[in-house]
């Protein structure tokens, strides 16, 4: 297993030797919280009502819009913030308002879409706003032609809101354009659109890429990340940093652990995150988020 320094968590006392007991949790969606087929897993939904007795706030942090998180865990009563669109925004969960703006704005949002014009036909370009995941019917077509798996093309087709509008009308018309995702799928030619696209936005030095697999790039504000987004948080909250747990599994995923006191990775994690974790536990599919936290808190 990648990083010497890493240990696998076990349930009982050995996984919760040397641990301060948290006071706020972090967790990725997809991969990490959710099953592999991006369903609920029962123990996980479990330990979220464990963590409202036990007075632990819990924070989904996720690449996903707001609203594409399932209600059943973005309206729990242990998610009182989120942090969706890679930390573009954190915001209170009753509310929706935005605690935190980190968002990259329609500005920037429309010199990319210039930038990225020709590609359109290769790729979907899709405005993350208002807590939604907005899409013109040019990507919206495209979805179905992009080779990824059933499960992540039902997927987006479920997330994805058809706006009959030019792209440019629906980034003018949002009231806070968080990120922007553009993905090409597999298959030929996917490589030099994917160079195409990578290098239209590093020509903005105040944005960055991220992704959490490798057909597509999540585009926000340099300054965002779930690992800004995480320190901010515990200090608006008054939670030293040192008491946060944060679970994740992809690249997007590594501020998120870094900036945690105790930084997580599930089984099924990139190499890149599974060497730089404090810990490592089980797979997502195996409710790896349940079983480090029983670990903690006792079963």
């Amino acid at each position: 297993m990648p990083g010497s320094d890493v240990r696998v968590a076990a349930s009982g006392a050995a996984a919760s030797e040397g641990r301060v007991r948290p006071r706020i949790v972090f967790s990725d969606m997809d991969d990490t919280f959710l099953a592999p087929d991006k369903s609920l897993l029962p123990r996980n939904m479990a330990m979220l009502d464990r963590l409202v007795e036990e007075g632990i706030e819990f924070v989904p942090c996720t690449g996903r819009a707001w609203h594409a998180i399932p209600p059943e865990v973005r309206c729990h009563p242990a998610t009182h913030y989120g942090v969706p669109s890679d930390g573009s925004v954190v915001i209170e969960a009753a509310s929706e308002k935005v605690l935190l703006d980190q968002s990259l704005g329609a500005e920037r949002a429309l010199a990319l879409l210039s930038r990225v014009r020709g590609l359109l036909g290769r790729m979907t370009f899709e405005v993350f706003a208002d807590g939604r995941v907005l899409t013109d019917r040019t990507s919206w077509e495209r979805i179905g032609g992009l080779g990824l798996s059933a499960t992540q093309t039902a997927y987006m087709r479920a997330s994805r809101t058809l706006v009959d509008k030019p792209l440019e009308r629906v980034i003018c018309d949002a009231r806070t354009v968080e990120r922007v995702g553009m993905c090409w799928g597999v298959g030929p030619g996917a490589g030099e659109v994917a160079s195409a696209a990578r290098l239209a936005v590093e020509q903005d030095p105040t944005l960055r890429h991220t992704g959490s697999y490798g057909s597509a790039i999540e585009v926000v504000d340099a300054r965002a990340s779930k690992g800004s987004a995480l320190a901010w948080l515990c200090d608006e909250l008054g939670i030293a940093r040192t008491s946060s747990v944060a679970f994740g599994d992809s690249p997007n995923d590594l501020e998120m652990i870094r900036a945690a006191g105790d930084g997580v990775a599930v089984g099924n994690a990139c190499g890149a995150l599974l060497g730089e974790a404090d810990h490592v536990t089980d797979v997502n599919a195996e409710s790896g988020f349940a079983t480090y936290l029983e670990g903690l808190l006792g079963r």
